[in-house]
């Protein structure tokens, strides 16, 4: 690679990167391959650019030219890269934040135009939740990797933006939104006036640390009453008619064993819903699953009896009337997950068994998210040892 400098006019330059003559797969012709990049500054800038740029192209890291813009290789990166090697609901929501946040904002910049203060502007614009502005971050960071791996960026441009969206510790998280085991029962009581379903639903959530898309995409065919077994090997993706299931997270399904109370809460619960395909058998849109859409929740005129619960908006319609009337601390309801772990840990469960439980692919995960419940775990176990040792 040889490079050379022509003035266009006062402190403007091309600077021309000449590849020799390639043959033309097409023609079979041989083709002088140049490349011409305007420069603006000094002639000694200009021979310092270009210098850097032949280094650049004899490493094969300066970026192949393109006029595509930002959202147009958003669209490409989610449709070729995400689509095929992520989970449905991943790829669903970083195509959502894409369409409805950053391409608006960034989509129309060309791609290696795109500038780290252009970033910080749009993040300082956004006034979402720190978790919620992480994944907008993870979405561009991730796209322009990509893009420099497919060598139309020379530089992640995300990497250099200052003060990044950052959500807090899993740690203090889970502190905020976890309840001691008199607040559970408390709101557990509350539930039960709520009727049969969210008896059902509220106690299989606690009991079981199942994921909210894992209790909207349970089946009755997942739930073994004699054995009191429930068989996690599904999630709610999107309602509908018919409603759309995935592998659950980790693609890895599991087993786990319910309290007696919570099996018979959940045989309740079907016979009061088999009363009601009964009664309305013609229109009942009956999917096997185990919480479908009751009266209370037809509340649209496009709801029908039996479809999927709308995971996104339970918290909404439900769950905030049952904290209200319990009396209990508001946690969101991903802290009922929290609540089951934690518990199991301070009554003195495995940690392995609690991993097992909720499903993490790791045990790592599971003591790195609930390491608050360590220290006390480690005193009664001081105490144990103790008493074996000296009475």
């Amino acid at each position: 690679m040889r490079g050379s400098i022509k003035r266009r006019y006062r402190g403007s330059w091309s600077l021309i990167l000449d590849a020799g003559y390639v043959t033309d797969p097409t023609t079979g012709l041989q083709k002088r391959k140049q490349r011409w990049i305007t420069f603006r500054g000094t002639k000694k800038q200009a021979e310092d650019k270009l210098a850097e740029l032949v280094r650049a192209a004899n490493r094969n890291e300066l970026p192949e030219p393109t006029k595509a813009t930002f959202g147009e290789w958003l669209d490409d990166w989610l449709e070729k890269a995400v689509k095929p090697r992520k989970a449905p609901g991943t790829h669903a929501t970083y195509a959502h934040v894409a369409e409805q946040h950053i391409k608006p904002s960034l989509g129309a910049i060309r791609l290696q135009a795109l500038t780290s203060l252009d970033i910080e502007r749009y993040y300082a614009g956004l006034g979402l939740k720190p978790a919620t502005a992480q994944l907008h971050h993870a979405v561009i960071h991730n796209a322009l990797a990509a893009a420099q791996r497919a060598n139309l960026v020379s530089r992640n441009v995300a990497a250099l933006v200052t003060g990044k969206p950052r959500a807090r510790e899993g740690h203090q998280d889970v502190l905020d939104h976890c309840w001691r085991h008199d607040e559970a029962r408390t709101f557990l009581k509350a539930t039960k006036e709520a009727g049969p379903q969210w008896a059902a639903f509220f106690a299989l959530a606690l009991d079981s640390g199942m994921r909210k898309g894992e209790l909207c995409g349970l089946q009755w065919v997942d739930v073994d009453f004699e054995h009191r077994q429930i068989a996690i090997q599904r999630q709610l993706l999107k309602p509908g008619n018919p409603p759309t299931f995935g592998p659950v997270k980790n693609k890895t399904p599991r087993t786990i064993d319910v309290s007696v109370e919570t099996a018979e809460l959940l045989r309740r619960h079907k016979a009061r819903q088999a009363e009601i395909k009964l009664a309305n058998r013609t229109t009942y849109h009956d999917n096997g699953l185990v919480f479908a859409k009751d009266w209370a929740d037809c509340t649209k005129q496009h709801d029908v009896l039996g479809d999927a619960l709308q995971s996104n908006n339970l918290g909404q319609r439900v769950y905030r009337k049952l904290i209200a009337a319990a009396g209990v601390r508001a946690i969101k309801l991903h802290g009922l997950r929290h609540t089951s772990a934690t518990l199991l840990l301070q009554a003195g469960v495995p940690a392995h068994v609690v991993q097992r439980r909720l499903g993490h692919k790791r045990i790592e995960m599971t003591l790195g998210i609930y390491g608050h419940v360590l220290p006390a775990m480690q005193q009664d176990a001081a105490a144990k040892l103790a008493a074996l040792l000296h009475g």
